[in-house]
Formats: C-alpha cells, structure tokens, sequence
C-alpha cells in the first residue's frame, strides 16, 4: 500500500481521537468539583526551582550564537543538562527553535521554541510556545506551558520556565518546571 494513502486514511481517524483526548490530557485539574482535594495530595505535582541548565549541544543556521543578528530564516537545535540546586544532575532537555516572523511595531522576532524534557525519576515533560527572541537575549525569562506525556506523573499539566544567565554566551540557563495532576 502508498504510504500517502495510508497516511490520507489514517489522518481523520488521528485527528477525532485526538480532539476527544487532548482537552482530557492536557487540561489543568478540576478546581471546582469534588476533585479539587486531588491538588492536596502528596505525589500529584513535581516542582522544580533554582535549576541550571547547560549547554552541551547548539547547532543553528545562523553563524551568531549570540543571539542579537536574527533572520526570519534562523532554526537552531539545543540539547542541555538539567541540574538541580545543589549541582545534582536532575536530566536534559532537547528542543528546537525556528524564527516566525518579525514583528513590525518593535521589529522583535517571535520564535517558536518546543523541547522534550527527560528527568532522571523517569518523567517526560514536553514544553513549548511562542517566544520574544530579543526580550529572551536581553535576559527576560520565557514562559511555556509543559506536560508530562510519560513517567510516574502522566498527564501532569504545568508551566516550564527558563532565561539565560549570561546574557552574551547563551550557554548557562536558570530555570524552573513546576506541573501537577
């Protein structure tokens, strides 16, 4: 069988199931019902605060690390390790960015950035959204929504947060993750 015609089959059949379970999967609790005590729960949220992360792996079409010449064209890919406060390795994040357009009021860039996040407790968190590219290099923290997709805490919903330190490298990040179900 061609697969573009399995893939033309298979398509509405992806798109309902994930309509039907997306609003499930990735909404926040309940906090209007009987299960709002879940959020009480000990074991129902990870959170994670005063991490760094470092660079160990850039690649990017565009020659300036730095961040301050962006194109409309830019992708870039990053892998980073994840530590805690006390300097214990906690994982790594592997995302990648590309450039979406320059907006005309302040000729910011909006990138969008998206990672995959991989603990070592055995959590999988996904995270991305839209991002200010000259806010973020100037050192302004970015904000995405995040979602554990496998591990002890499936299905948690959360925020992902994380700035560069050094403003000129780009290579040591502070950041936080904080989801709950």
């Amino acid at each position: 069988m061609d697969l573009r015609a399995l893939s033309g089959r298979i398509a509405p059949v992806h798109d309902a199931v994930s309509s039907f379970l997306v609003p499930f999967l990735a909404a926040p609790p309940e906090t209007t019902s009987d299960r709002v005590g879940a959020l009480a729960r000990p074991g129902r949220s990870l959170i994670l605060r005063d991490l760094t992360e470092k660079v160990v792996e850039y690649r990017s079409n565009n020659a300036d690390p730095t961040g301050t010449t962006p194109t409309e064209k830019d992708f870039a890919t990053v892998r980073l390790e994840i530590f805690g406060p006390d300097s214990e390795p906690l994982g790594e994040t592997t995302g990648a960015g590309r450039m979406l357009y320059k907006q005309e009021h302040d000729g910011h860039y909006i990138a969008y950035f998206g990672e995959e996040i991989r603990l070592r407790d055995g959590n999988v968190i996904r995270s991305g959204g839209l991002v200010d590219d000259a806010r973020l290099t100037a050192g302004e923290a970015a904000h995405f929504p995040a979602v554990v997709v496998a591990g002890p805490l499936r299905g948690a919903v959360g925020v992902r947060w994380f700035r560069p330190l050094v403003k000129e490298a780009h290579d040591t990040y502070e950041s936080a993750i904080v989801v709950y179900r």
